[in-house]
């Protein structure tokens, strides 16, 4: 009896398991459900394999799964940083159409003969408004249409569009231009204010680098207040330096802040082959302004001026020997007699620490602050004498009066006592609105000249002279159009003789810089 109950006992224990086996597999993702309510976290899956088989009954590989899923995490993912991708897409958007593409059409003399060689020179610039005159400009860098005639300038829209100007301006000491469209119907940018850039912000350069016409780089603000010693030409030096892509054909296109502020002038870069390695830099845009006004509304730029000389270096040890911690400021060397820093109270070997209220830090930043300052109007000063600090005031002379006032001193090396000659009252000639002056042995000792230059002196430059932002009182003109000058009247009949049609006059000029005589050149108009 027990043999025949072990099949009927052995059927019903397999059908039981069965049962039990279908009712555990359907409360499945219930008892999962539960699971996750739990407090105890589950361990993380781990990634399917490229190799893995694909589960039982599914059509869709394992890798496009997993690719999918990566896609998906990579779509919320950039839900977060879509906001920062929309406003480079705004900016960008918001400024390209005031950037323009410009070319320029210029000619020069081969060195081999009297041939002219005729070639093109692209740039960038940026459509403003001035807040001097009506209408709209356009700013760019000098060096972009510097030698060109005004009809042979074009500026090129981002549509399309080819526009000339009907005038233009320009500042070599600045490396800024300005020409006028004669129209009030196109987009303009937004200027803001460079003094508020900050090191270690977005910003955006645009412009035409390389003729790959409106262009957008993005980088940081790397530095402030850079100066260059390579670019001599440019007296006003206060740079914005950033890693932005500029390029050849960036000059004179804007460098923006993330709210779609120009803030500087893309002007140069620092580079061992040409091309971008990271290091640029721009004109600050409050100083593009304020030279943008000036040329403007009076056609020339007029800076302040103490009337001194500052020591081109300045070291830990002079520093300490004058009982500072460090170096800052700029160290005075000499004050010129009968200048307005002489009637200020400046000797020489103070340390000029604040202009205005704003700290200075080096002799840069100083001829940046008073070349800017309000001609005519007294300026707070704070120095550094004896140990101790003063303050003064010094009232911005005009700086082309104090330098044709006080071109050097001499040093009476029986008293050890400073004095300043008088103006040579020697017979002048003018062309071109220059006061010029034989250079001989004796102008030259009065002058402070070395006894080998020879030339004409400019004693006076008239403010529309064409020559006004490019030479300087006291450039000794050495040759015109490739004639050697000896006496001021060849250099007027030089500079008056008649030019063969699309040639420019080339002169050539001695100035006395800081490491002595420099030969420059420069073309008319």
């Amino acid at each position: 009896m027990s043999r025949s109950r072990s099949p009927i006992l052995l059927l019903a224990a397999l059908t039981a398991g069965v049962t039990l086996g279908i009712v555990l597999d359907r409360g499945a993702p219930y008892l999962s459900a539960q699971a996750t309510s739990s407090p105890r976290p589950a361990p993380p899956a781990a990634p399917p394999s490229a190799n893995a088989p694909a589960a039982s009954g599914s059509s869709v590989p394992a890798k496009a799964t997993s690719d999918e899923g990566l896609y998906d995490q990579l779509d919320r993912q950039y839900e977060q940083f879509q906001q920062i991708n929309r406003t480079f897409e705004l900016v960008a958007r918001t400024v390209s159409p005031s950037v323009v593409h410009i070319v320029a059409h210029k000619t020069s003399r081969t060195e081999d003969g009297p041939r002219v060689r005729h070639f093109e020179e692209t740039g960038s610039g940026v459509i403003v408004r001035s807040e001097r005159a009506a209408g709209l400009y356009v700013l760019t860098n000098n060096h972009v249409i510097e030698g060109s005639p005004l009809a042979k300038i074009s500026i090129f829209l981002q549509d399309g569009r080819a526009l000339h100007p009907i005038w233009f301006r320009a500042d070599a000491k600045a490396d800024i231009a300005v020409l006028s469209l004669g129209r009030d119907d196109l987009p303009a940018a937004r200027i803001g204010n460079s003094n508020e850039a900050v090191v270690g912000s977005w910003v955006l350069a645009l412009g035409s680098p390389f003729g790959l016409m409106h262009s957008v780089s993005q980088g940081i603000i790397s530095a402030k207040g850079r100066h260059m010693d390579e670019l001599q030409d440019v007296e006003n030096q206060d740079f914005l330096q950033t890693d932005a892509a500029i390029n050849p054909g960036n000059s004179g296109g804007p460098l923006v802040n993330m709210r779609g502020e120009v803030i500087g002038i893309n002007n140069s870069i620092a580079s061992n082959g040409g091309g971008n390695e990271g290091v640029g830099f721009s004109i600050p845009i409050n100083l593009a302004r304020w030279i943008m006004g000036q040329l403007v509304t009076n056609g020339r730029v007029s800076r302040g001026a103490l009337g001194i000389d500052l020591h081109p270096e300045f070291r830990p040890e002079d520093a300490a020997h004058l009982g500072l911690e460090k170096p800052r400021g700029a160290w005075v060397n000499v004050v010129y007699p009968a200048s307005p820093a002489a009637a200020g109270g400046l000797h020489d070997d103070d340390v000029i620490l604040k202009f205005n209220g704003v700290d200075i830090h080096d002799l840069n930043h100083l001829i940046h602050m008073v070349s800017m300052a309000p001609i005519g109007q007294p300026a707070d000063i704070v120095i550094w004498r004896e140990r101790k600090t003063f303050p003064l005031k010094v009232t911005v002379g005009d700086r082309d009066r104090t330098i044709a006032q006080g071109p050097t001193i001499e040093r009476n090396t029986s008293s050890g006592l400073l004095r300043r000659p008088n103006r040579p009252e020697a017979p002048a000639a003018s062309a071109f609105g220059l006061e010029l002056t034989t250079l001989d042995k004796d102008l030259a000792r009065q002058l402070g000249l070395p006894n080998s230059l020879h030339g004409a002196v400019v004693m006076k430059i008239a403010p529309e002279s064409p020559l006004a932002t490019k030479l300087m009182p006291l450039d000794v003109i050495a040759s015109v159009g490739g004639r050697l000058i000896g006496s001021s009247e060849e250099a007027i009949r030089s500079m008056n003789r008649p030019l063969e049609k699309q040639q420019a006059l080339v002169l050539e000029f001695d100035r006395l810089g800081k490491s002595g005589i420099e030969r420059r050149s420069v073309r008319v108009p």
